[in-house]
């Protein structure tokens, strides 16, 4: 937690809490506005707690990434699926004489696909 109270992090907790009070206050005196008969000021006096909000959840988001990512929960490592070995047959003769081709690439790595007797 020291790293929070270097002179940097102290501005930014003395903005942080400003920009809160002052979005509060602002709300508050919309508020004040409305009830006087200011009927704009209705809308007014919903939005200002809301940037509040918002300038509460950016430096508690701000602290969050300083801390660093939390602990993920360990679980058990997945499996990985394998499909059932699937049996080859030679009904199609152009997929029959392409594995023959590439069985013969694999057996012949400095030949081209062109070089193919077959």
């Amino acid at each position: 937690m020291r790293r929070f109270l270097t002179p940097r992090w102290v501005l930014w907790h003395v903005l942080a809490l400003a920009g809160i009070a002052v979005c509060l206050l602002a709300g508050r005196w919309q508020y004040q506005r409305a009830a006087a008969g200011n009927m704009l000021s209705w809308a007014y006096t919903v939005q200002w707690p809301l940037f509040a909000l918002f300038v509460g959840f950016l430096w508690v988001r701000a602290v969050r990434d300083v801390l660093g990512p939390r602990p993920v929960k360990t679980q058990e490592p997945l499996r990985p699926r394998v499909a059932p070995p699937v049996a080859v047959t030679d009904d199609d003769p152009q997929l029959a004489e392409y594995n023959r081709m590439l069985a013969w690439l694999a057996a012949n790595p400095d030949r081209r696909p062109g070089d193919f007797p077959g």
